[in-house]
């Protein structure tokens, strides 16, 4: 039997102060972790706190780095599983030049999921919080565990601060469900691609709530997700399910959420959902909000079920493309990524459903190749302009002036390639 644990660390000893220097609020980035239900926003038991107690199998595994915090250069949480019976939850973090010298040691929660009542269940989860307490465009070491039962050692790097205006480089895809295999080679060739940033359109297991699944997910994503921020759209094979919101670490309510990369804002989007007014509705009035205070040079938004695609398979889902496309319209959104057909599309530059040149509307991806077994019925239309049913990736090149895309399949042909110009 598993478990999964999460510790957590508030810089800020009187959480109704923060630093000046900082854009962040406090409530952007709570310390406290509770133990996560499927339902949204519920927040009903805290996480059990860290206690020296280890099981027979205390080593950890499955490390990873989560983003609790829409500013990813000055908070981070980190994420890792240990046997049933361990308790004891630390994680020691410090700048690489000066790591272990001049670590710091932070205590912890664990909390029991995947059946039961809230706080049971099979397995167990760690992750802890780092809010507002980070420096932008550092590399860090870290290690989680505790003594007698460290991790090894991993580093990472904090983006530059939000609106910097410094490239860098972004991997996205989607559907890895059923073909670990795959996504192990395309994980892979992204950070052998020096990728900064890995954005996925959701669908990464086949049923949510199996963890036999997210385990072969977790042992096929290596130890790149412990070095490397990953941010995933729920997808329909998420189901929902305790166990998606257990293993992630995201801003918001984890189901719909916004980052900050530099100067690239990237919106997060839920598509499956228990109620059709949390797309028609919640999820507009939250896409106004991040949008109309943004000042971000570059503008994405990704989430699973595309609003365009010339795929019979699922095709388009007419319900998100009337909620959110006006939005997407009315603040000039520069790319939407989705996934759901297993297959590469790129939609024609789209603006109040009309063709608009390269620049001045909205490219519609769909990146649905990440191991998913493929579709390959399309149709003709309006909107569309590249269609190809292979496995694949993209890899994203963003400056202040483009940003360039490339699209690779697994042997690392390129299938695609488009740029996207900005002034």
């Amino acid at each position: 039997m598993i478990f999964f644990f999460l510790a957590c660390i508030d810089f800020y000893p009187e959480r109704t102060k923060v630093d000046t220097n900082t854009s962040l609020e406090p409530s952007d980035c709570s310390p406290e972790v509770y133990i996560p239900t499927g339902n949204l926003g519920d927040k009903q038991k805290l996480g059990d706190p860290h206690s020296n107690t280890l099981g027979a199998e205390p080593t950890p595994f499955h490390v990873h780095l989560g983003w609790p915090s829409k500013d990813l250069s000055r908070s981070a949480s980190f994420l890792w599983r240990t046997d049933v019976d361990t308790l004891a939850s630390q994680v020691q973090i410090g700048e690489e030049d000066s790591f272990p010298e001049n670590a710091q040691t932070i205590d912890g929660y664990s909390f029991l999921f995947g059946g039961g009542e809230i706080g049971e269940g099979f397995f167990r989860m760690h992750e802890t919080r780092f809010c507002n307490g980070l420096t932008p465009d550092t590399a860090y070491s870290y290690r989680v565990g505790t003594q007698g039962a460290w991790s090894e050692t991993f580093t990472f790097r904090t983006p530059k601060a939000p609106d910097d205006q410094v490239e860098f480089r972004i991997g996205l895809a989607g559907d890895s469900r059923g073909a670990y295999g795959t996504w192990n080679q395309i994980i892979t060739s992204m950070e052998e691609e020096n990728v900064d940033l890995i954005l996925f359109s959701g669908d990464m297991v086949e049923l949510g709530a199996n963890q036999n699944e997210w385990n072969e997910w977790f042992d096929a994503s290596s130890d790149v997700l412990a070095r490397i921020p990953f941010l995933a759209a729920h997808g329909n094979h998420e189901f929902l399910a305790q166990n998606y919101f257990a293993q992630f670490g995201f801003p918001n309510n984890e189901e719909w959420y916004s980052v900050e990369y530099g100067s690239l804002l990237a919106i997060s989007l839920n598509d499956t959902v228990r109620d059709s007014n949390q797309i028609s509705t919640d999820q507009v009035s939250f896409l106004n909000e991040e949008l109309s205070s943004s000042e971000a040079k570059w503008k994405f938004a990704f989430h699973h079920q595309p609003a365009f695609s010339t795929c019979t398979r699922h095709g388009s889902d007419l319900d998100v493309r009337e909620a959110w496309t006006p939005v997407f319209d009315e603040y000039k959104v520069d790319l939407v990524l989705a996934g759901h057909n297993h297959i590469y599309e790129r939609s024609v530059p789209i603006r109040a459903a009309q063709e608009r040149p390269m620049g001045e509307g909205t490219l519609y991806v769909v990146s649905g190749g990440a191991g998913a077994p493929l579709y390959v019925e399309s149709d003709s239309e309006w909107f569309g302009n590249v269609a190809n049913p292979t496995e694949h990736y993209i890899i994203a090149d963003i400056s202040a002036t483009a940003a360039a895309f490339t699209v690779k399949d697994l042997a690392g042909n390129i299938i695609d390639s488009f740029e996207i110009p900005k002034e």
